[in-house]
Formats: C-alpha cells, sequence, structure tokens
C-alpha cells in the first residue's frame, strides 16, 4: 500500500493557501505547537504574516486544522489498509505503512502526544466519530487471521500502542542512522525490522518469565 502525504488545505484553497499549509506542516513538525511561530511558517512560505492571517484566525486554527487532517487521513488511509486482512500482522502492517510514508505528519503527531495529547483531546469532544477508526482497528485485531492474540492483550490499548511507536518510529528513521552499524537503513528494512519487533517482541517464547 502506497501513501501520499496530505499536501493541500481543506477548505482554503489557491496557491498561497497551499504554500503556508505546507510550511506550517514543517513548521510544527519541528518545533511542535508551542514552539512554532507564525513569522517562521510565512518565511518558509515565502510570504507575509497578513496572507496567513487572511486564511487561518490564528497559530491555533491553523495547527487543529492540519491536525484534524493528518489524524483522519491516516486513519481512513489504516482502514483502507485493514479491509485486506485481519489480525495483528494486518494492524502493525497498516500503521507502519501509513506513518512512515508521512513522516512530518509523524512527527507532527509525536510532538501532540508528548503535550499530553490536548488538541486531540479537543478534536474528540467536538467529534467523538473520529476514533471510530480504531475501534475498526481493534476489531481487526482479534479477528486473528489463524493467529491468536496473545492472552490478556487489550485490543484497543494495543493499537493505540501501535500506532503510537509506528508514529514515533517513523519519526525517528533518520535518526537511527549514525548510530547503526551496517549499510543505511532503507525504508522497507526500518520496516521490516519494526514489523518483527512490535509483533514478536525481544524475548523468544519459550524465555518468558511469569
Amino acid at each position: 500500500m502506497q501513501t501520499e502525504p496530505i499536501e493541500s488545505p481543506a477548505p482554503n484553497t489557491g496557491r498561497i493557501a497551499t504554500r503556508l499549509w505546507n510550511a506550517a506542516r514543517t513548521e510544527f513538525a519541528a518545533r511542535g505547537y508551542h514552539g512554532a511561530r507564525v513569522q517562521g511558517i510565512a518565511r518558509r512560505a515565502g510570504c507575509n504574516v497578513a496572507l496567513l492571517y487572511r486564511h487561518w484566525a490564528s497559530k491555533r486554527a491553523l495547527y487543529v486544522e492540519i491536525l484534524k487532517s493528518i489524524w483522519v487521513g491516516n486513519a481512513e488511509q489504516v482502514v483502507s489498509a485493514l479491509s485486506e486482512g485481519a489480525g495483528a500482522r494486518s494492524v502493525v502492517n497498516a500503521y507502519l505503512e501509513t506513518r512512515l510514508a508521512d513522516p512530518e505528519a509523524s512527527q507532527i503527531l509525536i510532538r501532540e502526544y508528548l503535550d499530553g495529547g490536548p488538541f486531540l483531546r479537543e478534536l474528540h469532544a467536538s467529534d467523538p466519530s473520529i476514533a471510530d477508526p480504531l475501534r475498526v482497528a481493534a476489531e481487526t485485531l482479534v479477528q486473528g487471521n489463524g493467529h491468536a492474540l496473545r492472552q490478556g492483550v487489550d485490543p484497543q490499548l494495543a493499537v493505540f500502542t501501535v500506532g503510537a511507536l509506528s508514529a514515533l518510529a517513523a519519526a525517528a528513521h533518520q535518526t537511527a542512522d549514525p548510530f547503526y552499524e551496517g549499510p543505511p537503513l532503507e525504508r522497507a528494512d526500518w520496516k521490516r525490522h519494526l514489523e518483527d519487533l512490535l509483533l514478536h517482541g525481544l524475548e523468544e517464547c519459550g524465555d518468558r518469565r511469569s
């Protein structure tokens, strides 16, 4: 499954709005909501701050719109991928493919998680249906596809954890290169490693201790 990052704003249209949207994604990914500056966004977009305020009322409004587009867009891609299979492998693969396809979006999500998720909570409060894809993924997880889910695993917590770890892994992909004593890690190699780790953990089954 190939996914593409969301690059155009909605409902705002036009080349200036698109430049500002893409610049804001980069600024929020690099600095988080609190560290980002409207001047920095405008500078990245090659325009002045007044143009930004012509399209969005505030930095907050722009951030919330971008965060929602990432959350909803990622969720749609995950659910679409889940329609092709079931069980843990399908869930892990869907999240890894989605997050790795857009590392910038993953960085924004990670920074939101680190801040305690205040804007995600706000989005959920205004529209609880944004949690529906997590339930779909949890149901897919317990379907098994021939492989039983380990006893005691909470499907909903497992899905949220896989999604969050996939975002962190996507954001950290390039960071790992200097510390890895081997050839540069291609995206496919990185994905295989993450998939194996998320599915099987670190210990052999026979080595597990109570």
